[in-house]
């Protein structure tokens, strides 16, 4: 079993800096040995002025990473017990653990999952190979996953970082499929399917539409607690109450009588 320094190997070529875990034979799973190895060289990374960019991948083409190495755990392999990459990876950009201010790619040859999972989603980027298949297991083994808690943020920060620094175009199909773009229509269409959700939006309760705007933009980073106390707030009006203008029984009647079928 490869241990030391090679347990993460490192090149350069150029501006380029590439850095591959080098545990082939564990599914390249996360040591603490090479959490410790991770932090050196995201450290050297940012430091070294001559470097631009960084590839982060794992050896060989079954794994990228399989995440914590928990066979070492019951091997009694470990230095300093519980997994600590989390938290020896240092952290320059608030919210998502992102090792370095400079661009990074994921190039992703195989299984990533758990903890491979998150070394993948600390770069700015990720190329996968077809074959490669992700996922987080970790409650299977009654184990956290506490990063994953970023999770539904990461593919709209990858497609940004690959539009503002790449400076890349994407076709209207992959704006469609990131969920950017609502629907795709033919060349010339556009402008008639705006019209046409414009018009059926006028079918539609306006007070409602504006408060469950408010609540879409405002409510992204409100805890349970506040999402109700918002909630109550922006739709005071409903159900109905007196001296309040806001007709609250027009959309009932609607429902009820098959008004609104759409």
């Amino acid at each position: 079993m490869i241990t030391g320094r090679d347990v993460l190997l490192t090149e350069r070529r150029g501006p380029i800096y590439i850095m591959t875990i080098n545990r082939e034979e564990r599914r390249n799973a996360i040591s603490d040995e090479l959490a410790d190895r991770m932090a050196e060289e995201w450290e050297t990374f940012e430091e070294d002025d001559s470097l631009s960019v960084a590839i982060f991948t794992g050896a060989g083409d079954v794994a990228f990473s399989a995440g914590h190495d928990m066979k070492e755990d019951v091997e009694g392999d470990v230095r300093g017990g519980a997994f600590r990459s989390h938290r020896r990876v240092p952290r320059r950009r608030p919210g998502f653990g992102v090792p370095t201010r400079k661009p990074t790619i994921a190039a992703i040859n195989g299984y990533c999952l758990a903890g491979g999972w998150e070394l993948a989603m600390r770069c700015d980027v990720r190329l996968s190979s077809e074959h490669a298949e992700f996922g987080l297991p970790e409650v299977n083994w009654n184990l956290p996953a506490g990063f994953a808690a970023h999770l539904e943020y990461v593919t709209t920060i990858g497609v940004a970082c690959e539009m503002l620094m790449w400076g890349r175009r994407i076709s209207a199909q992959r704006a469609y499929e990131i969920g950017f773009v609502n629907k795709v229509v033919p060349k010339g269409k556009a402008m008639d399917e705006a019209m046409e959700w414009a018009e059926y939006m006028c079918t539609l309760g306006l007070p409602s539409v504006m408060a469950h705007k408010e609540m879409i933009y405002r409510g992204r980073n409100m805890s349970v607690s506040e999402l109700d106390a918002l909630g109550s707030d922006l739709f005071y009006w409903y159900p109905a109450k007196p001296g309040v203008t806001i007709d609250a029984t027009e959309g009932p009647r609607q429902f009820m009588s098959g008004r609104r079928g759409k």
